[in-house]
């Protein structure tokens, strides 16, 4: 939107001069105002929302579980339906750091099992089953 307007537009701070990135913005032609940046700057945008995420699959080393030797298992099975037994793996670790990042904006992510009736409508794709 930038490109396009007869508006003012100001190099971002956020990048130092030196660090051969040349980012430009203007509220004005981008429908926007410094309040509504400021709000979603500091991290008020999403209202300390709760979010839950149906997994649709293991994915090591994205997500998997552990059985009770602390193995890691390759296929889901019982303990898929278990939501007592916690996913591991680098999308989890990986939704903490936004979390963080988020300081209170983003509150919780509960993971979760796709349903059993849902698989069975979509059975040619977990993935698709996990988001019906």
């Amino acid at each position: 939107c930038v490109r396009d307007t007869d508006n003012a537009v100001y190099r971002s701070s956020y990048f130092p001069v030196d660090s051969g990135m040349d980012m430009f913005y203007s509220y004005d032609a981008c429908n926007s105002t410094a309040e509504e940046w400021l709000g979603f700057y500091e991290g008020d945008t999403l209202g300390g929302i709760k979010l839950k995420a149906s997994i649709p699959n293991y994915l090591e080393p994205m997500i998997f579980k552990r059985d009770g030797e602390g193995d890691v298992i390759s296929e889901p099975g019982p303990e898929y339906y278990n939501n007592s037994i916690p996913y591991e793996g680098v999308y989890m670790n990986y939704v903490n750091e936004i979390m963080r990042i988020a300081k209170g904006d983003i509150q919780e992510v509960t993971y979760t099992y796709k349903s059993r009736s849902s698989l069975l409508q979509h059975s040619s794709s977990h993935y698709t089953a996990a988001v019906q």
